[in-house]
């Protein structure tokens, strides 16, 4: 998926023509769509982390080819997926460091950074977002937005997502189907009619439940035998 697509898809905007900003294509405002994507694909547990390194090490030693140093992430590429792994917020996920942060803190270059962030996206590893910020009190004239860094979405693809499943031994999604409506079953086997109604959202259909119950229990009396009228 392209940074055009992904940014579509996931913010429902194309882009927006900015006069005077000299920031990247598909540049969007920072504080969006990011916040929700950090949420969902970047937090995780620590044991999920270790099971992700470990299964992208195992997807780039599969796709080594003979004769060949590297497989499709490369060294560089790994390292790269550690710090980030590494760097992202265990409460909010967030994750949006700079090139030159990240080669600083693997001692690589800024180019090899680059490239390797390259290919973790093309792998289905990685995705991110370009971001700018306006500009505080810019004249009409002057630069109104600018750029700042990207953020960076944690993603697994399909063969190393059921690895870490492994890994991790959680249940498939067939599985973990299966088991839900089992217990759903089980609950309402055995489930006595208050427990239905009680089961009810809308507060009016509950109402109209309750009544109907008294209504049926004073017309059918355990005794057997009805009030007189």
């Amino acid at each position: 998926m392209t940074a055009r697509s992904f940014n579509e898809v996931t913010t429902g905007v194309r882009d927006r023509a900015r006069s005077n900003s000299l920031v990247r294509r598909n540049s969007h405002n920072a504080g969006g769509s990011e916040v929700s994507l950090w949420r969902v694909h970047n937090t995780f547990p620590k044991t999920e982390h270790n099971a992700r390194m470990r299964a992208a090490e195992a997807f780039d030693h599969e796709t080594k080819l003979p004769g060949k140093r590297n497989g499709a992430l490369g060294a560089i590429g790994l390292e790269v997926l550690r710090c980030l792994l590494r760097l992202r917020g265990r409460k909010d996920g967030r994750l949006d460091p700079t090139y030159q942060w990240i080669a600083d803190k693997i001692h690589r270059s800024r180019s090899a950074v680059g490239e390797a962030l390259d290919r973790l996206k093309a792998c289905g590893f990685l995705d991110w977002i370009r971001r700018c910020v306006p500009i505080e009190n810019a004249e009409p004239d002057e630069q109104q937005s600018e750029q700042i860094s990207n953020a960076f979405i944690l993603l697994q693809p399909p063969t190393v997502r059921e690895c870490v499943r492994r890994m991790l031994r959680k249940p498939s999604e067939f599985v973990r189907a299966v088991a839900e409506k089992l217990a759903r079953q089980k609950k309402l086997d055995t489930a006595t009619v208050d427990d239905v109604i009680a089961e009810v959202q809308s507060p009016e259909l509950r109402a109209i439940l309750a009544r109907v119950r008294a209504f049926v229990d004073s017309a059918n009396p355990p005794s057997g035998h009805r009030e007189a009228l």
